[in-house]
């Protein structure tokens, strides 16, 4: 039985079955099987605003066997680990294609990261290699990288020992051999912020190219329809992007949309309607964001229905989101390390006010108190997740006891609240444990407290986050000075650069507050439950937000 021969979600879950083959690569599946079954379909269309490219499955063969071939001869092997970091760029979709095929892991970084933040991350994962644009080339030349054999540039921008990108895909070699990877080998790491310690990577096998198609099968009603197009607000180094939207969409040989640059609402709005996208992901933050944006007189969306997650919707926003867009608003649950465990589906259901949709085909879950008994259908609880499965990671990169810390005879605590109904609705209350959810993306607070510490004036330091309306939840930092700082204003301020600076944009607080002092166990750990009820008491405390950015960027992952 196939998704669109279902008439009921019952029938759905009682006939699904996980196939997945011994042997799998993500490369054949988004890519090499259309290059040979319709060449000439439209695969990908890059749009600048500014610039139009399109390209072909049988381009995207080419070019990525072309790559691959170079790769091969810098030392690229099977399982070497490859750093990518651009947008949603034709040259990142080739970069993660010929790492496929050589066997190779890619490793995804946001180019929002700078500093110690990108230098953790390729150091972690012992990258051999990066390829980035000219501003992620200029982030990394500083950073102390031993692993890091070459840096290959995009746009024709490379410098001294840097390797033009565009050289590399230029000279036709022919078919490269596709690796003969298992479905469980390694193919793409993605770092996941945690609440404690540094992050982790997160590591996915090619078996998450069909872990990840039954939610989005049914988030977009019953894809693939025949003139479908997908595209997603979400820069691509995201999971919540790369496994919702973008191989999926090749997979079903669909055309998808790529928008290099700044995601703004003229320019979402431009992008629906110019490209007739049916099947949009826009992660809650951008939603929640778009909301308060001016709409466009008279739209033309041919918008079948939006799928959308990262972190829960605030009601508000999910009416002014079908008020607008006249099609199904179908939220998703999963994590970095167990994705696509829920979602909506109007075709087959109704999902309730505040439900994140069904337990979707294949997933399994249930709702356990602290100690992990489970709990009675209806009861709030945390979320746990059935580990073996394809949408799940493999474990997390070189930490087996943090991954074995996060089962529970074989379920993966995920560490959010929610309920399950008797219908089985899954319900999303957030998060149980000290992360930060801004515009979807996930800051770790012991990353942003490192860096505080940094700055001579501060002798302790204790980040949380309070609720914010535009964002979802605020980065808050309260801050205890050594003696004789004084310079408030200009302290902030300082701050505030430094971790933008060293970690990313989206980590730095918005709000630091002095205090006298900042309430620890007997152990010395950071009460921060505590923390931020004091904060929320202090009413006379001195709070400086960062002046807002003159046009802002809607991007977040799910």
């Amino acid at each position: 039985m196939t998704f669109k021969d279902a008439e009921t979600y019952e029938q759905l879950i009682r006939d699904f079955s996980w196939h997945v083959p011994e042997k799998l690569n993500i490369a054949h599946e988004i890519c090499e099987r259309h290059a040979i079954e319709s060449p000439d379909a439209l695969a990908l269309v890059e749009d600048t605003g500014t610039c139009v490219r399109c390209y072909s499955f049988a381009d995207l063969k080419r070019l990525s066997d072309n790559l691959a071939y170079s790769l091969a001869t810098l030392g690229v092997n099977r399982g070497t680990r490859v750093v990518v970091s651009l947008g949603q760029d034709a040259e990142g979709l080739l970069a993660h294609l010929a790492c496929f095929k050589i066997g190779a892991v890619s490793v995804p970084i946001a180019a929002l990261y700078s500093g110690e933040g990108i230098a953790f991350r390729v150091n972690d994962s012992n990258a051999h290699l990066i390829i980035t644009d000219r501003a992620g080339a200029d982030k990394v030349a500083p950073l102390d990288m031993p692993g890091v054999s070459h840096i290959i540039v995009t746009g024709g921008m490379a410098q001294g020992d840097e390797l033009g990108f565009d050289a590399l895909i230029a000279q036709d070699c022919g078919a490269y051999p596709l690796a003969d990877t298992r479905a469980d080998e390694p193919a793409l790491i993605f770092y996941t912020s945690g609440s404690t310690g540094q992050p982790k990577g997160a590591l996915h096998g090619h078996r998450m190219i069909l872990g990840h198609l039954n939610c989005v099968r049914l988030g977009f009603e019953m894809a693939p329809q025949p003139d479908d197009v997908f595209w997603t607000a979400s820069d691509w180094s995201w999971l919540g992007s790369l496994g919702d939207l973008v191989f999926p969409a090749l997979y079903f040989g669909k055309t998808l949309i790529g928008t290099p640059g700044r995601v703004t609402a003229e320019n979402i709005y431009r992008t629906l309607q110019d490209h007739k996208v049916t099947c949009p992901f826009m992660a809650t933050a951008v939603l929640r964001k778009l909301s308060k944006e001016p709409f466009p007189q008279d739209p033309r969306f041919v918008i079948r229905a939006i799928m959308t997650g990262g972190e829960a919707m605030p009601p508000e926003v999910f009416k002014w989101a079908i008020a607008t867009f006249k099609a199904p608003i179908n939220e998703e649950f999963g994590l970095t390390e167990a994705n696509q465990i829920s979602v909506g589906c109007a075709t087959l259901f109704q999902s309730p006010a505040g439900s994140v949709g069904r337990v979707a085909p294949g997933a399994k879950i249930k709702i356990v108190d602290a100690f992990g008994a489970e709990m009675p259908s209806g009861e709030r609880g945390e979320i746990v997740i059935w580990f073996d499965s394809p949408s799940n990671m493999l474990g997390y990169l070189n930490r087996p006891e943090q991954t074995a810390s996060k089962l529970l005879d074989g379920w993966f605590r995920t560490g959010d609240e929610g309920r399950i109904d008797k219908d089985n609705f899954l319900y999303y209350y957030g998060r149980l444990d000290d992360l930060i959810m801004v515009n979807g993306m996930r800051v770790g607070p012991e990353e942003v407290e490192a860096e505080l510490l940094l700055h001579p004036a501060v002798k302790d330091a204790a980040v949380v986050g309070m609720p914010d309306a535009g964002s979802g939840e605020m980065v808050t930092a309260a801050i205890t000075l050594q003696e004789g700082h004084v310079q408030f204003d200009v302290l902030i301020q300082e701050l505030q650069a430094l971790v933008k600076r060293n970690l990313a944009a989206h980590c730095y607080p918005k709000r630091i507050v002095v205090v006298d002092g900042i309430p620890v166990t007997s152990t010395g750990k950071i009460q921060r439950k505590e923390m931020r009820r004091n904060l929320l008491a202090l009413e006379a405390a001195v709070l400086v937000p960062a002046p807002p950015a003159a046009t802002p960027e809607l991007t977040g992952p799910a």
